[in-house]
């Protein structure tokens, strides 16, 4: 009955956990819209398509101009002009929302997003390897890696040490993020043959 009862719990504080930033997310992308909307039904009247929806018309047409705006932010930050601003304003929503990280990481590899730490990796430590993220790397050698309690990564333990004792072997974010979710279960045969030669 207990392990029922911590079950439910379980279930019940992860979907919290989830739809929290969800409806934040909603509630933000309602306010974006009515705050564009003046500017969106100048536009729309200049051009004469105010009512090509009818009365959700202004509404379609403030998500798409939101939309725009977030690819040519999205484009200016790839090309590094707004990066050093999105890096601290993206780390601040995900230390305020843990599971939107989760979710990026479970979306987006590596090589499509702007994010150089958070590696994700096989610590060796004696004789077993642990899933782990490099989160930062100091200029004097010393790295950051947290090893997050599975299945999630809002947990963990977080240990400091030099590089040059460090041993570890890459693994791709979304191999990580599924190993992590499915309790170490999938690794691959060729990340077997890699880790023994460590």
């Amino acid at each position: 009955m207990s392990a029922f009862k911590n079950t439910f719990r379980a279930l019940i504080v992860g979907g919290l956990l989830f739809l929290f930033p969800l409806v934040v997310l909603i509630v933000i992308v309602i306010k974006a819209i009515n705050m564009v909307r003046p500017v969106v039904h100048k536009m729309a009247t200049s051009l004469g398509i105010e009512t090509i929806f009818g009365t959700a018309t202004i509404g379609l047409l403030g998500i798409i101009f939101i939309l725009i705006v977030c690819f040519i932010s999205g484009y200016l930050i790839h090309l590094g002009l707004l990066k050093k601003w999105n890096s601290s304003f993206e780390e601040t929503i995900y230390t305020l929302f843990p599971p939107l990280r989760r979710l990026k990481f479970r979306l987006f590899s590596e090589d499509k997003d702007t994010d150089e730490e958070w590696i994700s990796i096989l610590l060796k430590r004696d004789d077993s390897f642990n899933i782990a993220f490099i989160t930062y790397k100091s200029e004097n050698g010393i790295m950051s890696i947290f090893i997050p309690d599975a299945p999630e990564i809002s947990n963990g333990e977080v240990i400091l040490m030099p590089e040059s004792k460090c041993v570890y072997h890459r693994i791709p974010r979304q191999q990580a993020m599924k190993l992590l979710l499915r309790f170490g279960k999938g690794l691959d045969v060729k990340e077997y043959q890699e880790i023994e030669n460590l």
